[in-house]
């Protein structure tokens, strides 16, 4: 009879918990990681986008960060913590300027570290059509160049200081955004290949192919990227209804380094040397000309700023991230 009561107990004080944790609203997690929610309706979209919060309320420096191309939330929770899926520290600096990310179309606004941190997916176990639909560069560039517009007008933004920072898909957001676009005051693209996807896959094929002593596998399918490329316009006709064609479509026909040549403001360019998808970045200084082009190159970093350590016996060990590095650089380079 005592263990029947204690279960009971035990199951009441569990959905207790759950009931608790389901009526925190997404301000109490919003609040929590220190940013504001902003929902801007235009004529044909409702956008969501976060600002950081800070002690002053004058007009600051912004930076707009455009990240990468999974369908995670911008804000994600445990039981002690809820932080923004910026990936550098920003306690520092968020009395200096104001930080912005924009939300993913369809995809919740907050996530569990638990459940959502590799990618959300609905009850069913899919990733909502609306992301799925609305998952391209000419969406994304839409979206973002209308939050940008919006706080361009933001009295709690200084016009002259607005900096776009992108990473990884969100390097090819950004170059096209940056289109003689003369809002932004200076742009950051960090860790994606200057040319395409279909560059950047060509590029690791033909590293595998270094380590073989036959490369012909490789070079039939570097053959493969090749026609893939070239027959752009006849599949766009071919595969226009198809979702999933649009997003491969729309980041391969687009040459990230030829949206570059439009923006003529300070452009930064961060990429780690040990990122295969960045290693055509070294080319950058023969793709474009100008002197408003910087390269800042780290050795040994990989994608996500990432490096391989080892313990004195030379066996593999924990990596260890230089996020916060890199970002400190890049803040000197916003503020120079």
């Amino acid at each position: 009879m005592k263990i029947i009561k204690l279960l009971v107990l035990y199951i009441i004080i569990f959905f207790s918990n759950l009931i608790v944790n389901a009526q925190k609203s997404d301000d109490f997690y919003l609040q929590k990681a220190g940013f504001t929610k902003t929902v801007l309706k235009t004529k044909n979209d409702t956008i969501v986008f976060l600002t950081s919060v800070s002690n002053s309320n004058n007009a600051k420096p912004t930076i707009l960060f455009v990240q990468g191309s999974l369908p995670l939330p911008v804000i994600f929770y445990d039981q002690e913590s809820a932080n923004s899926t910026i990936p550098f520290s920003i306690k520092e600096y968020i009395n200096k300027f104001n930080f912005v990310i924009v939300a993913r179309k369809g995809i919740p606004l907050i996530g569990s570290y638990d459940r959502d941190s590799q990618g959300y997916v609905n009850e069913k176990a899919e990733i909502p059509k609306e992301y799925t639909q609305n998952n391209n560069l000419y969406y994304r560039v839409s979206q973002v160049k209308s939050v940008l517009n919006y706080l361009h007008k933001d009295k709690r933004v200084k016009k002259d200081s607005i900096f776009v920072i992108g990473h990884s898909e969100g390097y090819r957001v950004a170059a096209r955004l940056a289109e003689d676009n003369k809002k932004i005051t200076k742009l950051v693209c960090m860790s994606a290949d200057p040319f395409n996807r279909i560059s950047e896959s060509i590029m690791r094929e033909r590293i595998k192919s270094f380590e073989t002593k036959n490369d012909t596998s490789n070079q039939l399918e570097i053959n493969e990227l090749i026609n893939d490329y070239k027959n752009i316009p006849s599949s766009k006709i071919k595969y226009k209804t198809n979702i999933g064609f649009n997003n491969w479509l729309s980041y391969n026909e687009n040459l990230s380094y030829e949206s570059l040549r439009k923006f003529k403001k300070p452009l930064l360019i961060v990429y780690g040397t040990a990122d295969i998808g960045s290693i055509h970045n070294d080319l950058i200084p023969f793709l474009l000309s100008g002197n408003n082009v910087n390269l800042k190159a780290y050795p040994n970093y990989g994608h996500n700023y990432e490096k391989k350590e080892f313990d004195v016996n030379g066996k593999p060990t924990e990596d260890s991230y230089h996020w916060d590095e890199v970002f400190k650089d890049v803040i000197n380079w916003l503020t120079s």
